[in-house]
């Protein structure tokens, strides 16, 4: 069964970086809830980085898990950034205001960090 979302994720010392690629929709957004969730779960946890560079689609579904996420982080002290690299990501959360209350930031180029998931430094807004 294709359900158009895949979802990694890997810990890296206080931080927890999740790759999301394919449609987040109604059909899949309580997938990537289930990600989040599970991947912020554990001691020490204090970032957490939702890397949206490879999603070529983000509806109302998907923009509601980015929120929840992103208050239940807030409740438990840890931090969330959205990485978003294409307008399929930007425009939904710029329409919605989103982008105005998630931390969101661009891609780091490639080389920096290994990859494009593993961006370090300085936060640029994106859109």
């Amino acid at each position: 069964m294709d359900s158009g979302l895949d979802v990694e994720w890997a810990r890296r010392r206080d931080r927890v970086e999740l790759t999301v690629a394919g449609e987040i929709d109604m059909a899949t957004a309580p997938r990537l809830r289930d990600a989040i969730a599970a991947a912020r779960t554990g001691t020490g946890i204090r970032s957490v980085r939702v890397d949206l560079s490879l999603v070529d689609f983000l509806d109302s579904s998907g923009l509601a898990v980015l929120a929840e996420a992103h208050s239940a982080c807030a409740e438990d002290g840890q931090r969330m950034e959205v990485v978003c690299a294409n307008q399929a990501v930007r425009r939904p959360l710029r329409i919605t205001g989103l982008d105005r209350v998630l931390t969101v930031v661009e891609p780091a180029p490639v080389g920096v960090g290994g990859s494009t998931s593993a961006a370090r430094g300085g936060a640029a807004r994106c859109g």
